[in-house]
């Protein structure tokens, strides 16, 4: 269904980079972008973003839905690297986002790219439940995309967000949410790539920002004493510092799980998503604390469907079966000492072989005999 849209080389794909570096990387300081971290953000941007979204997330939301004839509302449209790629599939996408250049690079990118069925909006945060609710009320839609965004906005937005997006869905409707980093594990692998900071007090982030070794992080919090914490919080936020499933709770209903159609153990997500120790971990703690959520979000990345219906609970796909890596870890741990003691046993029958075949021993062995035979008569 995705193949023949995939772009790896040729024509197209330099008229895309153009468009974006026209556009959506005018502003970026040149030395940045002759860096390594600058050339892989070209790459995501450019081509990286829009096929993983063909190769994954497109097919894993078919599954539920026709695609065909739908309409999709994206929030966080950025430079419409999703936004291509399910245009090639949908009747219509209205595309949301708040940067002025990333709907400029996902206009350049339609463009060149053909795909006349996409509205952009370009609206201010505060500003997009209004937008929302205005063009989207009185039709509802067939498909919200959530892609990477709501770890980007503050509490208060999210909430709204998720609340809203999912009034607006049509009966049968489905919310998508894909490549969000989970604020409950152990390591900030999408911002800081420092283990524990994205669940310190903001204070304690902002002090310890500079360690990270990603490239000008650390510089955006080193005023960070000069503005409010209230700044500060959001400042955080934009960079992007994990979502839970108590979002989705205190968003959809306690219940929210009842509307779960995917999360995150479909094929198309595992070949995206590895599972890691972190997620391992989790999840065996979620089945040992039976913590009320979904297995899905004990996965680093939450990539999670919810379909808007009045029936039973569906069957969800089980995590992969394995033997924990906590477990694993342990049995690791079992097999050193078996091995440790397979080692030791292999030395004392190395000792007893060295021993046996010693004349030393062959001669006390010699004058022991006829002792031995007289207690063996003796009884």
């Amino acid at each position: 269904m995705h193949r023949e849209h995939i772009i790896e080389d040729g024509e197209q794909l330099r008229q895309i980079e153009e468009a974006l570096r026209a556009s959506y990387f005018k502003n970026y300081d040149p030395a940045f972008l002759e860096t390594e971290a600058g050339k892989e953000d070209i790459k995501a941007n450019v081509f990286r973003r829009y096929n993983n979204s063909l190769t994954h997330v497109v097919p894993w939301v078919a599954r539920h839905i026709d695609l065909r004839d739908k309409t999709l509302v994206e929030i966080g449209s950025g430079t419409g690297s999703s936004t291509a790629a399910f245009a090639h599939f949908v009747a219509k996408i209205d595309g949301y986002d708040i940067d002025a250049q990333a709907l400029a690079g996902a206009r350049a990118r339609l463009e060149v790219m053909g795909l006349r069925n996409t509205a952009l909006h370009l609206v201010k945060a505060d500003e997009l439940v209004a937008a929302l609710r205005r063009n989207h009320a009185e039709e509802g839609a067939d498909i919200v995309l959530l892609f990477a965004v709501l770890e980007h906005q503050t509490i208060r937005e999210r909430h709204e967000t998720l609340k809203l997006c999912w009034e607006l869905l049509k009966l049968g409707g489905l919310l998508v949410v894909t490549e969000t980093p989970n604020l409950l594990h152990y390591t900030d692998l999408h911002t800081s790539e420092l283990p524990f900071l994205h669940l310190l007090p903001s204070e304690l982030y902002a002090r310890y920002a500079d360690r990270s070794p990603r490239e000008g992080f650390g510089k955006g919090f080193a005023n960070f004493a000069a503005i409010s914490v209230e700044e500060l919080d959001t400042a955080i936020m934009r960079w992007g510092r994990g979502v839970s499933f108590h979002d989705f709770e205190l968003a959809i209903g306690k219940q929210h799980g009842r509307y779960l159609v995917a999360s995150g153990f479909e094929p198309e997500m595992l070949s995206w998503f590895d599972v890691t120790l972190d997620e391992e971990l989790l999840r065996h703690y979620f089945l040992f604390a039976h913590v009320d959520a979904p297995l899905g979000f004990s996965r680093v990345v939450l990539n999670l469907i919810y379909k808007k219906h009045d029936s039973p609970p569906p069957e969800l796909a089980p995590p992969p079966e394995s033997i924990f890596v906590a477990d694993k870890y342990l049995l690791r741990e079992q097999n050193f000492v078996i091995s440790n003691l397979n080692e030791r046993l292999a030395a004392a029958e190395q000792q007893l072989r060295e021993m046996l075949s010693s004349k030393r021993w062959q001669l006390g062995n010699l004058i022991a005999a006829p002792y031995r035979k007289l207690k063996e008569l003796l009884g």
